[in-house]
């Protein structure tokens, strides 16, 4: 997984600070909670230290070792 390779704004990093906490809520308004592995990839995203597209990898990669991989259409069984 590549870093970012530029450093990200002060107002950058404050808006994705805000982002996450506002994503924090919803999942407590449905009861649901944000595991160590998710936030540090979140807090990662956050920092600049990766951009969206390597978060979404991210999130991908672990999800994949989590669940095993997904099939690709969903007429499909695994």
């Amino acid at each position: 997984m590549a870093t970012t390779s530029t450093p990200i704004s002060e107002q950058e990093r404050a808006s994705r600070r805000r982002a996450l906490v506002a994503m924090t809520a919803h999942l407590r308004i449905e009861d649901l909670h944000l595991d160590e592995e998710l936030r540090r990839i979140f807090d990662r995203h956050v920092d600049g230290e990766i951009g969206d597209e390597d978060l979404s990898a991210a999130i991908d990669e672990l999800n994949e070792h989590r669940l095993g991989p997904l099939p690709v259409s969903w007429n499909e069984r695994p």
